[in-house]
């Protein structure tokens, strides 16, 4: 129980910062890499913590193999809006090696648009942004990769 509450309460409070990023100005205004921090530390708490319970979180909680590539998505986003931020590829880097992560780990794999079409989205949401990573770190074969297994998805 106790496990479960901690990890709704990161879930919660990661979303919540996540989405206050939207609201930040695109340039100037220094107080975002405080916020980008902030947001940075939950996830890193989300995500670990739910690597460290896991068995529970998946008997006691439900947990999903979609949910675990969604937060990871978010990290890649983060990594990725760091990286617009700074013009810093180190960041677009650890962004890669999340959305490489949920490919290989196939978090997604199990998403249809016939039985959740709002997973389905964020799927092919997740395929767009890895596509523009790969497209900024010239790895054109993947890209080209990529690129097929999107077109199966819509098709």
């Amino acid at each position: 129980k106790k496990i479960i509450n901690e990890f709704c309460h990161y879930l919660e409070k990661s979303k919540q910062l996540f989405n206050g990023l939207r609201d930040l100005p695109q340039y100037g205004h220094k107080q975002w890499q405080a916020y980008f921090g902030r947001t940075f530390d939950v996830y890193t708490k989300l995500w670990k913590y739910q690597q460290q319970h896991r068995a529970i979180l998946d008997t006691k909680y439900g947990l999903k193999r979609w949910q675990i590539g969604e937060i990871a998505s978010k990290i890649g986003q983060l990594y990725y809006h760091y990286y617009l931020r700074t013009s810093e590829t180190n960041y677009l880097n650890e962004s890669f090696s999340f959305y490489s992560a949920i490919r290989m780990r196939a978090y997604y794999s199990k998403a249809s648009k016939e039985e959740r079409p709002d997973l389905m989205v964020k799927k092919l949401r997740y395929y767009a942004r890895f596509i523009v990573v790969c497209l900024l770190l010239k790895k054109m074969k993947l890209v080209r990769d990529l690129v097929r297994e999107l077109a199966k998805q819509i098709d």
